[in-house]
This record gives C-alpha cells, sequence and structure tokens, in this order.
C-alpha cells in the first residue's frame, strides 16, 4: 500500500484521476445544485381579455416562486415563438371574455402551453401555472358566490364538494438536491473509480510489465491485488466522506437512518467500483479498451438506478443490467438511509447485493489473473 501511496506523485495522470478530478467533480455538481429547486421559469402571457381578472392572474403568475413573466404575446404565434427559440419555457392564454364568462358562471379555459421535452422544467411550469390559476379563479368565485347572498362556508363547499389533500412523502419540497445530487454523486465517482483502478492496475499488469514480481513481493496474487487496490479505496472513500459532509452538513439533506450500514455500502460500493476496472483491465490487457469496457458498463448506469424512470417499467434486460451495477443498490441505499428511514432488514438487501457485486467481480478478476500468471510460466 505505501508503494502506490508512493507511485501517485510520481504519476500525475493518475494523481488527476484519483484526486484532481473527483474533486472537481464535487465542486462542479455542488455548484449547479446549490439552489436546490429551480425558480423563476420564463413564461409569456397570451392576454386576449385585457381585464382586470386577466391581469390579476398575470401578477399571481408573476408571484409563483415557480415563475417569472417575462414575455406578452399578441397570439399563439408569437408564443410558440418564444418556446421553440428557448426565451421561455411556456405560454398561459386568456381567452376573450374570461372574466365575464366566470362572472355569469360558465367555464371558459385557460391554455397552458409548456416544454415538456425539457421535463423538469416543463413540470414546474405546469405545476406553477396550475396553481396560480387555481388560486386566482377559486377567489374570483368565492367573492361572486357571496355577492349572490351564499354564506362563506356554503360558498366553499360549493366551490370545493370533497376536499382533497395530496402529502409528498421524503421529498415534499421537491428539492434537487435530495433528488439528483445525492445520486448523481455516486454515479460520477463509479466511473472515476473504474478508471483510475483500470489504469493504476496497468502500470503493474499490463504488457511488458512483470506482475509475478509483485506477486512474490507481496506473497501471491490476492496480497498484491490488494496492495494495489485498498489505498485507492482508502482515496474514494475520504472523497465520498467529503461529498456527505457537503450533502449532510452544508446542504443539509436529512439523515434519519443507520450511519453504520450506510459506511458499509460505501466501502462495498467502491470496492465493486474499482473491480469493474481491474477487471476490465485484466480481461482486455490495454487500456484503451479497458475504458472502452468501462464506459460501456458505468456510463448509462444513472439511467439504469430507477430515479428518472421506475425500474419496474423497464425491460427484464434492463432490470438486470441495472441489478448488476453497484451504484443502483448504493443510491438506492443512500436514498432508504438518508431520507425515508427505512428498517435495517429492507435496506440489507443492497448491501448484500453490493457483497454479492464485489465478490463476484474478485473472483473472475483472481481467477484471469490465475490464469495468465500459468500462461506466463509456461511461456
Amino acid at each position: 500500500m505505501a508503494r502506490e501511496f508512493r507511485l501517485l506523485p510520481r504519476r500525475p495522470a493518475l494523481a488527476g484521476l484519483v484526486i484532481v478530478l473527483p474533486l472537481i467533480m464535487l465542486l462542479v455538481l455542488g455548484g449547479i445544485f446549490r439552489a436546490g429547486i429551480p425558480t423563476g421559469m420564463a413564461v409569456a402571457v397570451i392576454d386576449l381579455d385585457r381585464s382586470d381578472l386577466s391581469r390579476a392572474v398575470t401578477r399571481m403568475l408573476d408571484a409563483a416562486p415557480e415563475l417569472t413573466v417575462t414575455h406578452r404575446a399578441s397570439d399563439l404565434s408569437e408564443a410558440r415563438s418564444l418556446i421553440v427559440s428557448g426565451a421561455v419555457r411556456g405560454a398561459v392564454l386568456m381567452p376573450q371574455n374570461l372574466e365575464r364568462d366566470i362572472i355569469r358562471g360558465d367555464r371558459p379555459e385557460i391554455v397552458t402551453f409548456y416544454d415538456n421535452q425539457h421535463m423538469s422544467a416543463g413540470s414546474l411550469v405546469a405545476r406553477g401555472a396550475r396553481n396560480a390559476i387555481d388560486t386566482t379563479l377559486a377567489g374570483l368565485r368565492l367573492s361572486v358566490r357571496q355577492g349572490q347572498g351564499e354564506a362563506p362556508v356554503q360558498a366553499m363547499v360549493a366551490l370545493q364538494p370533497i376536499p382533497m389533500q395530496a402529502h409528498a412523502l421524503f421529498n415534499p419540497a421537491f428539492d434537487y438536491v435530495h433528488f439528483l445530487l445525492a445520486a448523481l454523486i455516486p454515479t460520477v465517482l463509479q466511473i472515476i473509480a473504474a478508471a483510475a483502478t483500470a489504469y493504476a492496475v496497468s502500470l503493474d499488469f499490463g504488457p511488458g510489465r512483470h506482475p509475478r514480481v509483485l506477486m512474490r513481493m507481496a506473497g501471491g496474487i490476492l496480497p498484491a491485488m490488494l496492495g494495489k487496490i485498498l489505498p485507492y479505496t482508502v482515496v474514494f472513500l475520504l472523497i465520498l466522506g467529503l461529498s456527505d459532509v457537503a450533502l449532510y452538513g452544508w446542504l443539509a439533506v436529512p439523515l434519519r437512518g443507520s450511519l453504520w450500514l450506510m459506511a458499509l455500502g460505501a466501502v462495498l460500493f467502491v470496492l465493486a467500483s474499482q473491480m469493474i476496472g481491474a477487471l476490465a483491465f485484466v480481461l482486455s490487457r490495454d487500456m484503451g479498451r479497458a475504458a472502452s469496457l468501462i464506459a460501456i458498463i458505468t456510463a448509462p448506469a444513472f439511467g439504469f438506478m430507477g430515479l428518472g424512470f421506475p425500474r419496474e417499467a423497464m425491460s427484464t434486460l434492463a432490470q438486470a443490467w441495472g441489478a448488476a451495477i453497484p451504484g443502483t443498490w448504493y443510491v438506492q441505499l443512500r436514498i432508504d438511509q438518508s431520507l425515508r428511514a427505512t428498517p435495517l432488514d429492507i435496506s440489507a438487501m443492497s448491501v448484500l447485493w453490493l457483497a454479492v457485486i464485489a465478490g463476484v467481480l474478485a473472483t473472475l478478476i483472481l481467477a484471469q489473473l490465475s490464469r495468465l500468471a500459468r500462461q506466463e510460466v509456461a511461456s
């Protein structure tokens, strides 16, 4: 292990992969998601009524935290051009005679258009516009009914016969630090750990090297690989710990479960990620091909975790692919133990999967190294 730590200053590329790149990743991702909740999505208003009510709706739209009214379009064509050009994320159309129809008790339509190709921005616009419009119209309808002689309670009951309540659990503020940042950091670290370990292994086990010398010095294949991998495990765990201090301290993500279980999961996650890189190299014996294998396995890993698209709705192959990636189980463990305080017997399944993945990869690496050692002796 001491040899590996001494190797870092002499190998700038390795030091960059192991230390500099992860720290840059932490700073960049932290800077992107520091705000937590996206606000102020630009929207356009198409006001064909030009009444007190339409102006009140516009003010409510502008006052909604999710929205900022930045443009007033004269028709739908202009609003569409603004959305297509990216100047706004959505548009709200208020028809002619809106106020008159509301007072008569008719049901005029206020139409919201939003860019749902960018789903996060589109959802924010839709939610903010719906809340602002509903609040304004509900207030007007309540005033009209009270003006017609109904008691306030009767008017409220007539407007909403059955009150509906919905409670968002575990991330009620829709905070993107809880949703994305807590998952993105392990996902990116998984790629870096695999690539850095493959590079470190290539320095002793690549073509033209003498791995048998290292194995003889260490006392066997297993001690040699442990001495090769574990120093970087320590470094990556320190980086992961630093990111957790920022998440659960500075950014105030709740930590409601077992810290020890998360720590155990972190160790297994880092080891499993490193072994993806080590196995890719000992199988290919070429750093270029190993990097390609690592990219194929780990680059799309976030899509298989079930955060943006539920794993239950994926195909069997996609579910199996996700189950074979350590980040899937580690991110699940972090969500369980940080936000949901999941019972330990349920979260233990994620830790067990991480142990299985690490164990299988380690066995394959040792088997491949043993085969290479026998070939070297035979030649």
